[in-house]
Formats: structure tokens, C-alpha cells, sequence
């Protein structure tokens, strides 16, 4: 009987723990453009949920505008990471002031698809 018991007793523990390696893809949800790429990606189902959910958050778009005097000029819609996005802001925020105006940027979030797929 007592083996039985050691069983039950670890089997949550190797359903739960174990590790799978998955690749992750980010695509843009109104054309399917490939914006961001996970090669590999290591941990438990819980950690992949996790990293999806982090890459969901992290990858937007965003588009600056300001007003030129002589008209509107427009980064365009653009997409990224994090790093990517927060520097064009930068860049439109600075080049604004540099023309003694201001930049206004508009972050559109829930714009892509995260699906990670075992390697």
C-alpha cells in the first residue's frame, strides 16, 4: 500500500513540473504580419502561459503626430516590442520639442496574437 501512496503523491508533482520548450510568434491580429519572434522558450505550462501573457502585454502599436505649422506630419502606425515603440515615441517627442511643438502619441494595445509552439 505503500507504493500506491508515493505514487499519487508525485504524480502532481511530474505533471506540474515539468519543462517543455516552445518557439513564439507574434503576429499583427488585422494582417497576420510576423512582428516578433521567441526562438526558444523554456519552462513549465504555467511559465509558458506566463511568457505568452508578458509577450501579449509587451508587443503594441503606436503612431505619433504633430502638428508641422505647415500641416500634420505622422510616424504611421508602427509596431514593437516595448523598446522599440518607446523609442519612436522618444524620437517624435524630441523632434517636437526641437520645432518648439509637442508630439501626440496614441498607443493601440490588444493588437497582436502570441502563439508559442512546442520545438
Amino acid at each position: 500500500m505503500r507504493k500506491p501512496a508515493r505514487i499519487l503523491l508525485f504524480a502532481p508533482i511530474l505533471l506540474f513540473g515539468c519543462t517543455k520548450c516552445v518557439e513564439c510568434e507574434i503576429k499583427l491580429k488585422e494582417s497576420q504580419d510576423v512582428i516578433g519572434r521567441v526562438d526558444e522558450f523554456c519552462g513549465t505550462n504555467k511559465k509558458v502561459e506566463e511568457e505568452e501573457e508578458r509577450l501579449n502585454e509587451d508587443y503594441t502599436c503606436l503612431e505619433c503626430l504633430v502638428n508641422t505649422g505647415l500641416g500634420e506630419a505622422t510616424s504611421g502606425v508602427q509596431c514593437g516590442d516595448r523598446a522599440f515603440t518607446d523609442s519612436i515615441e522618444a524620437d517624435w517627442k524630441q523632434g517636437a520639442f526641437d520645432l518648439g511643438t509637442t508630439a501626440n502619441c496614441k498607443y493601440y494595445r490588444d493588437t497582436v496574437n502570441v502563439s508559442c509552439l512546442l520545438k
